[in-house]
């Protein structure tokens, strides 16, 4: 009766809604995207509990934008962003089912990201990274117990250009022979709705395919997925961060490979779409953002035209 007579007076709680909201999105998202939403909630909740909020009745812009600083301390800027972005998704959707009385979604700032220059690892780098995967000595868990697979994991990354979360899911049953290459077909963990469903397409050499199915799998099924742990990406970046200190690598994380792999193209000279659509990104313009200054024929073109310019002048 005390519980009703509570839920009269202030509405429901951000835990039963939190809940609710998880439910109504379990068929429209991918995995990936749940845990997030998941670890969101949960930050929230307990945030919202230290300062004595239970409800969402008492959910104000002020203790929301609070918590984009204090809830989500040390986290990268694309990350937080991510989370952001995820929080006024749920307050969206709190207000058009009458959990909340006001649009708090469109009151909470959204996380503005600074686009860094990105920066690939050089040769030497990537060779000193390889040598320190293989000469990692862990237990029996995680990444460090096998540390030839996990230099594999990371070789895959390198020549593929796939995101981590894409990598730790590869599934050699996917896999199929092409004219001159192996063709790996799959969809991208980053695609979270059904409405959007894209396959992307990777190539793997025979020395790549043949190194994976020769090595000793992390899992039954696939061959880099450790299924004990909740984050495995978070797993490989600690993992690449701890050989990039032993091989004196600075920034060493899974992301630079992928940058390193569309570097490599776009100065070998690819075009910008074609290594779009091996990146699996959405358009040509993402790439563009990232990519623009490792484009040598551009650069060479814009320095033609403005040589010619001046001459005619």
């Amino acid at each position: 009766m005390a519980k009703d007579k509570d839920k009269a007076i202030h509405g429901p709680t951000l835990d039963e809604c939190g809940k609710k909201y998880l439910v109504s999105r379990e068929s429209e998202l991918g995995e990936t995207a749940m845990d997030q939403y998941r670890l969101m909630l949960d930050r929230l909740g307990k945030y919202c509990a230290k300062h004595g909020v239970r409800h969402m009745s008492e959910l104000t812009v002020d203790l929301l934008e609070d918590f984009k600083v204090d809830g989500l301390p040390k986290l990268a800027d694309a990350s937080k962003a991510m989370y952001v972005a995820k929080m006024r998704c749920f307050l969206r959707d709190a207000y058009r089912r009458g959990w909340l009385k006001e649009t708090l979604a469109e009151k909470v700032k959204p996380h503005r990201i600074v686009f860094v220059e990105k920066s690939p690892f050089d040769i030497e780098e990537v060779n000193l990274i390889l040598a320190g995967a293989s000469a990692m000595k862990g237990g029996r868990q995680g990444y460090g117990g096998k540390p030839e697979t996990f230099r594999l994991l990371l070789e895959l990354m390198l020549e593929t250009g796939l995101r981590v979360s894409d990598a730790i899911q590869f599934n050699p049953a996917k896999v199929t022979k092409g004219e001159r290459m192996w063709i790996y077909r799959f969809r991208q963990q980053k695609d979270k709705k059904v409405q959007k469903i894209r396959t992307t397409e990777v190539y793997l050499t025979d020395r790549l395919k043949k190194a994976i199915d020769d090595s000793v799998w992390y899992s039954k099924a696939l061959p880099f997925s450790i299924g004990s742990s909740n984050e495995p990406g978070i797993e490989v970046y600690k993992t690449m961060q701890a050989v990039g200190s032993s091989c004196g690598v600075d920034d060493c994380r899974p992301h630079r490979l992928r940058d390193t792999f569309a570097v490599r193209k776009l100065v070998a000279g690819l075009k910008l779409d074609d290594v779009s659509r091996l990146l699996g990104h959405s358009s040509v313009a993402v790439t563009e953002r990232y990519y623009a200054k490792w484009i040598p024929a551009r650069q060479s073109r814009l320095e033609r035209v403005l040589a010619d310019s001046l001459v005619d002048a």
